[in-house]
């Protein structure tokens, strides 16, 4: 029996809202096999997005097999029951649609976007790419390559380097410190068994959740889906044991990525915070805003305007499932290196520790509450907000409340959220690439010991820290 809940949602007037945000009913379904489907009328335009959370992504990869779960996402699209990879690219082409595939850390996620009249073939070739993938050992070996290609590549830019050591060095041994992508030395040695196994464990029902947003009556979108994948067959081992939350750093730990060619030091901090659903996430969201979330932000205006070290500076929460951090970005001059972290560390930790201005705050609750009826008005977008509100367990009110409980942030309640889930970064895992035979000794006379490595190194760090 088909569990069906119906739920009209209206955003309330709010007297400080520029204008209404109106959300079109949701409608939610479970099929018996446990694939979990949320349905919105959204007829503004003639199209359907289809959203697909498959519950298993990096995090899930084995630890000698760091990379299957992209190359298998890759590989889904490369062919799909009676079509061969230009086949099927054709026929989606020949539908004016588009589906992609991608792993993150807790997922994968599939996305689709048809014209409404073409519902009935997009479903089907939705359901050819979740149910019947060829993954033929032809397109495996290609995707690899192209993979390994890609991740040759990220060795040589600076910030991505950075971006991946942080996350090592930050993590540990958890999972959220593989390289989603894996690494060039892991992905070389996955094939065509691997891409599978991966594949049948995971890929099932009752660890898929699809979200349909476009112009579309409820019901017989629903059926139609039901239709498509009620038979597809459960597994009992496709619902992952989720590893659990990241520990928290004990001390600061800085890592020196060399660089010897470099003329600019890439420049990353981060701590552990907080996961996807915490219910502070909204209101340091909001305060973050006024520290590094835009160009009129705390470290733009402290680093850019005033020093003129850096061309950007940003910081912003990164919530994941299980847990997540709190990361800044910056870059600048090999020889202004030390000056700009210094005053980095100084900005951020004054800001934690006192209350925003209530003129900037003002300002930040009405760049965030502004921004949000943009942030759901395509089908596209609405449907991604509405598979994290399942995925991620949020409360059913999620898009309904937002405004109200942006203008509901206050200076008192802004500073306590920063001050208990901004960690200080005397507890941060700090992260400078760039040329270590002019930074390492200026960064150990100020921060003590420092690690220094070479970039490929950080592809082993999460298994070695």
């Amino acid at each position: 029996m088909i569990h069906f809940v119906a739920l009209m949602v209206l955003l309330p007037s709010l007297a400080a809202a520029a204008a209404e945000v109106r959300l079109p009913p949701v409608h939610q379904a479970v099929l018996p096999n446990g694939m979990r489907i949320v349905v919105a009328e959204h007829r503004e335009l003639p199209l359907v997005d289809m959203t697909v959370f498959v519950g298993a992504g990096s995090a899930q990869d084995p630890p000698d097999q760091l990379g299957v779960a992209a190359l298998t996402a890759d590989t889904l699209l490369r062919g799909a029951g009676g079509f061969d990879a230009p086949g099927f690219a054709r026929a989606v082409e020949d539908l004016g649609g588009s589906i992609e595939a991608n792993a993150g850390y807790d997922a994968t996620i599939v996305t689709a976007d048809f014209l409404a009249d073409d519902l009935p073939a997009a479903v089907d070739l939705l359901r050819t790419v979740l149910r019947q993938p060829r993954l033929e050992r032809s397109e495996v070996r290609r995707a690899r390559d192209e993979l390994v290609a890609d991740l040759v590549a990220r060795l040589e830019d600076p910030s991505a380097i950075a971006d991946q050591c942080l996350s090592a060095l930050l993590y540990g041994t958890h999972p959220y410190a593989r390289p989603a992508s894996g690494t060039k030395a892991t992905v070389q040695a996955l094939g065509h068994r691997d891409v599978r196994r991966y594949y049948e464990r995971w890929y099932r029902p009752n660890n898929v959740m699809l979200t349909l947003v476009g112009d579309v009556r409820a019901e017989e979108a629903i059926d139609r889906l039901r239709a498509a994948f009620g038979d597809w067959v459960a597994g009992d081992e496709a619902v992952p044991v989720r590893s659990a939350a990241p520990a928290p750093l004990a001390d600061r730990r800085v890592m020196l990525v060399d660089k010897p060619d470099a003329t600019q030091s890439q420049i990353r901090l981060a701590g552990v915070s907080m996961a996807r659903a915490d219910p502070d996430l909204l209101t340091v969201q909001v305060g973050n805003t006024i520290l590094g979330g835009g160009f009129s932000s705390i470290l733009i205006d402290e680093l850019r305007v005033k020093r003129s070290l850096t061309y950007g500076a940003f910081s912003g929460y990164v919530p994941r499932l299980t847990g997540g951090d709190f990361r800044i970005s910056t870059s600048t001059k090999t020889e202004t290196t030390l000056q700009t972290l210094d005053l980095t560390v100084e900005v951020v930790d004054r800001f934690r520790t006192a209350p925003p201005a209530p003129a900037a705050l003002a300002k930040a609750k009405a760049f965030v509450g502004g921004q949000f009826a943009r942030q759901i008005e395509t089908g596209n977008a609405l449907g991604m907000r509405l598979a994290e509100i399942e995925f991620f367990g949020l409360p059913r009110d999620e898009l309904v409340t937002y405004r109200r409980r942006v203008a509901a942030v206050t200076d008192a309640s802004a500073h306590r959220a920063v001050e208990r889930r901004q960690p200080p970064t005397a507890r941060m895992a700090v992260v400078v690439v760039g040329k270590a035979s002019a930074l390492r000794g200026p960064l150990e006379g100020r921060y003590g010991a420092v690690r220094v490595v070479r970039p490929e190194d950080c592809e082993r760090l999460p298994s070695s820290n």
